[in-house]
C-alpha cells in the first residue's frame, strides 16, 4: 500500500468518529432493552492536561483504566489521520495528567489509538504502521515507559481490495485481566476515488472478534468466535468492546445501520452478560443512563466494575466521562 493510502484509509480507519453517522431517535429506544444499574453520568476531570486546538485542552478519547485503578489512558490527535497515546495516575483522589506514552510510541504519521492493558501491564494499542493494527509491549509503573514493543500475531491482517473497492481492518482492541482473550472490531468500508486518491466511504460492515492466547500467541477461530458472540455482532455496527475482570460481562458500541444516513451523530453503550467464560453472551442491553441522544463511544469498565468510562462529543472535541452503580 503507498504511503498516502496507508494514512489516509488507516488513519481514519481506526478512529471512524467523523464518518460514522446515526439518528437514534427516541422511538427506537422501545426496540433495545435498557440497563438502569448504571447512574450519574458525569465529566472525568484530567488535571494539567496539555492544551490542543482552539487554546482549550487536548481531546480525551477511548478510555483505559489499568486493572489496579491506578493509570487511566487514553488517546487524543490534531485531526482523525493523527491520534497519540497519553495516560494520567490516579493521585490524592483525581487524575493527574503524566506524559505521552514512550518511547518512541507515537508517529505524526500514523495512528496510535485504543489503548488496553491486562493485569500483568502488558499493555496494547492500535497502530496503523503494522499489519494487524494491534502492538503489544510491557509497560512500566514505575517511568510509563514501553518495553518489548511487538506486533500481535494470529488475528485478521489489513487488506484493501482495490478491485472490489474495499478495504477491512481491525480497531476496538481489548485485553481480558488474565491476558487470555484478545478482543478486536472488525469492519470494512467502501473505498472511493478522490481527487487526491482513494478515500473511505461508506462503513458497510463492523463486529467484534476475538482471539484465545495459547502458548506465546494467539489464535483467532471463527466458528468459537461465531458462537460466543452470536448474539452481539449483528447486521448493524457493534465495535470497541470492553470486558470485565471476570470476563462475564461486556460492554461496547453499536450504531443502527439503519440510522445511517439520517445525518446525526448519536449511538449506544451496549452491556451484555454470562454465566461461564465458555458460554455466549446474552442480548445485549443499552446502558439507560447514558441513553441514545449523544455521540457516545469506548466503554471501558473499572476494575472493581463499579465504574464504567466512555468518550463523548462536546461540541468539535471528544471528552471522557463515567458512570458508575
Amino acid at each position: 500500500m503507498a504511503p498516502r493510502l496507508n494514512v489516509i484509509v488507516w488513519g481514519v480507519i481506526l478512529s471512524f468518529h467523523l464518518f460514522i453517522i446515526a439518528d437514534v431517535v427516541s422511538a427506537d429506544k422501545k426496540l433495545f432493552k435498557s440497563v438502569s444499574t448504571f447512574m450519574n453520568p458525569r465529566l472525568v476531570k484530567i488535571y494539567g492536561l496539555p492544551e490542543g486546538a482552539g487554546k482549550t485542552c487536548i481531546s480525551t478519547e477511548e478510555p483505559f483504566v489499568s486493572r489496579d485503578g491506578r493509570f487511566l489512558f487514553f488517546n487524543t490527535g490534531k485531526n482523525e489521520n493523527n491520534k497519540d497515546l497519553h495516560y494520567a495516575e490516579w493521585v490524592n483522589n483525581k487524575w493527574v495528567y503524566r506524559d505521552s506514552m514512550r518511547p518512541k510510541i507515537n508517529n505524526s504519521k500514523e495512528v496510535q489509538a485504543n489503548p488496553t492493558m491486562d493485569g500483568n501491564y502488558n499493555f496494547l494499542y492500535l497502530d496503523s504502521a503494522v499489519k494487524s493494527m494491534i502492538r503489544i509491549a510491557k509497560f512500566s509503573p514505575d517511568n510509563g515507559k514501553l518495553y518489548s514493543l511487538r506486533e500481535v500475531e494470529g488475528i485478521p491482517k489489513k487488506k484493501v481490495k482495490l478491485i472490489d473497492q474495499k478495504v477491512s481492518g481491525n480497531m476496538g482492541v481489548e485485553i481480558s485481566a488474565d491476558g487470555t482473550y484478545l478482543f478486536f472490531s472488525r469492519a470494512t468500508w467502501k473505498l472511493k476515488m478522490g481527487v487526491n486518491g482513494f478515500t473511505i466511504g461508506k462503513l458497510l460492515d463492523s463486529d467484534i472478534l476475538f482471539a484465545r492466547k495459547r502458548g506465546n500467541k494467539y489464535i483467532y477461530n471463527k466458528a468459537e468466535t461465531k458462537h460466543i458472540m452470536r448474539r452481539i455482532n449483528t447486521s448493524d455496527l457493534e465495535y470497541a468492546a470492553s470486558i470485565s475482570f471476570d470476563g462475564l460481562e461486556l460492554f461496547f458500541t453499536r450504531f443502527v445501520l439503519a440510522d445511517y444516513k439520517m445525518g446525526k451523530i448519536r449511538s449506544r453503550i451496549m452491556r451484555s452478560t454470562r454465566t461461564s467464560l465458555s458460554e455466549p453472551f446474552s442480548e445485549p442491553e443499552m446502558i439507560d443512563a447514558i441513553g441514545c441522544s449523544d455521540f457516545v463511544e469506548g466503554p471501558a469498565i473499572s476494575g472493581d466494575a463499579k465504574e464504567l468510562y466512555y468518550h463523548k462529543l462536546v461540541g468539535k472535541k471528544f471528552r471522557i466521562y463515567k458512570v458508575s452503580r
